[in-house]
């Protein structure tokens, strides 16, 4: 079924043509059609799968359809994250851009007085995170009277956040009379009670089964937990990688492995919560424009961000929840694109990687590599380091991973680096 085929505004199929989309995805299937109808709709769709268009473009048609002024308040989207709300905004902007709607995306960790300029000249679309909804309702007296439309997406996200009383919350500000559209990635039990007290008589679509893409090649690279950071800079360096996503599981990892990146020559940058929305904005910018050739990230990194064509997420660390392992892994093989998963596991990893198979329902290829096997010898300069910190003499310092200079296994990434320093 291709987009030509729905009943949208013709401003709306030229502009899907635009973006490259032709044919509808599962959930874009499911869902516009009954949207389109004004029926509440709970949805579990994944990321990745086309659910931004999915729920924007009935809204955006229904817009367009009314004879409501331009510049009136009518659509509001909730958002867990600032980087969801950034991109959510970006792709409503391509799907209206035919067309007179006017957007905006507000979010916590930037100037709060320009977007409340902007919310003062008027608009149609609001994409907001709920902490800066609310400084904008209780410091600025935003009015949502006026909205008849909410979307809710990546609800179970906002659980996990503590946001739901802010989502409840909202229903007491906006028309009595609207229709609610609430997205999840799961459908657990909590999700389930939230789409009670906020839908009335949804259609219930579920179009996800807790895998992961079948155009994702996934593998598990077995090595020693201290020497993952060295496999993963010999493994640049040997293979040429130019733009890869590393997650890891705490924002200390994350700075870690930064610094020793940045010593072995590799330009890199960080993404966690800890950094400001501009640090975070710059990071992505220049990730994406091939600046750096790694971003080193946490979970706040899993949802929401989409980079065009990424070819490689490698999990340096495996996340605390199998689920998360999806939405990592997730950020390459989009919009049917061919993607790379590289998990490293180390024997303390184990029985975080059996339950990430026992929930994505296959076993991953392990490939070994040459010299990084677990329980393989140290090399010299990690046996002369151990032999340092055990001698009686040895005063205690801050502990530090050997720099990957300092071992046989990373030479020729090492030299790539010292010839052209082009990293």
């Amino acid at each position: 079924m291709n987009f030509d085929s729905l009943p949208l505004h013709p401003l709306l199929i030229q502009a899907t043509a635009l973006c490259g989309y032709q044919q509808l995805t599962q959930v874009q299937a499911k869902v516009i059609p009954v949207a389109l109808q004004g029926r509440d709709v709970m949805a579990c769709a994944e990321t990745g799968t086309g659910k931004t268009a999915a729920f924007s473009l009935p809204f955006l048609h229904k817009l367009l359809e009314s004879d409501r002024p331009l510049g009136q308040l009518s659509v509001l989207v909730l958002t867990p994250t600032r980087e969801l709300a950034i991109q959510v905004g970006e792709s409503i902007a391509k799907y209206s851009q035919l067309t007179p709607l006017t957007s905006l995306a507000v979010y916590g960790g930037a100037n709060i007085n320009p977007q409340r300029k902007a919310l003062a000249k008027g608009v149609d679309i609001l994409i907001a995170t709920p902490g800066r909804l609310f400084d904008l309702i209780g410091q600025h007296g935003l009015d949502l009277s006026s909205v008849e439309q909410l979307v809710i997406d990546e609800a179970d996200r906002m659980l996990d956040l503590g946001f739901v009383k802010d989502i409840e919350r909202v229903k007491n500000h906006i028309a009595p009379r609207h229709s609610t559209q609430l997205f999840s990635a799961t459908f657990s039990k909590a999700i389930k009670v939230l789409a009670t007290k906020m839908l009335d008589d949804p259609e219930w679509i579920n179009v996800t089964q807790n895998t992961t893409a079948a155009n994702i090649k996934q593998e598990v690279y077995p090595v020693d937990k201290r020497r993952k950071a060295e496999l993963l800079a010999e493994l640049i360096g040997r293979n040429n990688w130019q733009q890869v996503l590393v997650f890891v599981s705490s924002k200390e990892s994350a700075e870690t492995l930064h610094k020793e990146l940045k010593l072995d020559g590799i330009k890199n940058a960080v993404f966690h919560g800890d950094k400001t929305q501009g640090a975070r904005n710059r990071a992505l910018e220049q990730f994406k424009s091939g600046e750096l050739r790694v971003m080193v990230a946490t979970d706040v990194a899993a949802r929401g961000l989409d980079i065009a064509a990424l070819p490689l997420v490698i999990n340096l660390e495996l996340p605390l929840d199998a689920e998360d392992y999806v939405h990592r892994i997730g950020r390459t093989g989009r919009a049917g694109l061919a993607g790379h998963a590289i998990s490293f596991v180390a024997l303390n990893d184990e029985k975080m990687l059996q339950e990430i198979e026992a929930l994505i329902g296959q076993t991953l290829p392990r490939h070994i590599v040459p010299g990084y096997e677990i329980g393989a010898p140290l090399p010299a300069r990690y046996r002369e380091l151990q032999l340092e910190t055990t001698s009686p003499s040895h005063k205690p310092k801050r502990a530090k991973r050997p720099s990957a200079r300092d071992t046989q296994h990373h030479s020729y990434a090492c030299r790539r680096a010292n010839k052209s320093r082009k990293v």
